[in-house]
């Protein structure tokens, strides 16, 4: 102690001065450095569940992401399955159309064909009934008698034309 005199310092001051810087330290460390260090500690959780949260919603954009693109394709390929159908559905209905159209025409060419023959035979029976009238009256003539009834008219024309049609034949 006598070199702490030589110095001028005073044992008693320094060990109450020592025992101050501990019991300041003490409280220092029980006030400010417990707290500040709880402090840093919070605030490193929060920021590791900060980087941990970042990390599940980069994953779950990824996720969402990765259902987005299959969402799409899968829309688009449907789209595809769609217009092929359309288009299948309209080559059908265009063929139906098609197929009605030529039904149609052919039975208007049959109607016409049926329709034609109908006039001819018509014709035909007006020509043969106005032969067979001219004939009748060519017949009275030659004859010089007149031929009574229609149904004897009739027989002696049909004979008439069956020996015309066999001789011409």
């Amino acid at each position: 102690m006598d070199a702490l005199d030589k110095l001028g310092i005073s044992w008693q001051l320094l060990l109450s001065q020592i025992i101050n810087f501990g019991l300041l330290m003490v409280i220092l460390q029980q006030l400010l450095y417990k707290p500040v260090l709880n402090m840093l500690e919070q605030r490193r959780q929060r920021i590791a569940e900060g980087l941990e949260q970042a990390d599940k919603a980069s994953n779950a954009a990824a996720e969402a992401e990765a259902e987005k693109q299959a969402i799409l394709e899968e829309a688009r390929r449907e789209a595809q399955e769609v217009r092929a159908q359309a288009t299948r559905d309209a080559e059908r209905i265009a063929q139906d159309v098609r197929s009605r159209a030529d039904q149609e025409a052919q039975e208007i060419r049959m109607k016409a064909q049926a329709d034609a023959e109908a006039q001819t035979a018509a014709v035909m029976a007006d020509a043969r009934r106005q032969i067979a009238d001219l004939a009748i009256a060519a017949t009275e003539q030659i004859l010089g008698r007149e031929l009574a009834d229609r149904d004897e008219q009739e027989r002696f024309v049909a004979d008439y034309l069956a020996q015309q049609n066999g001789s011409g034949s």
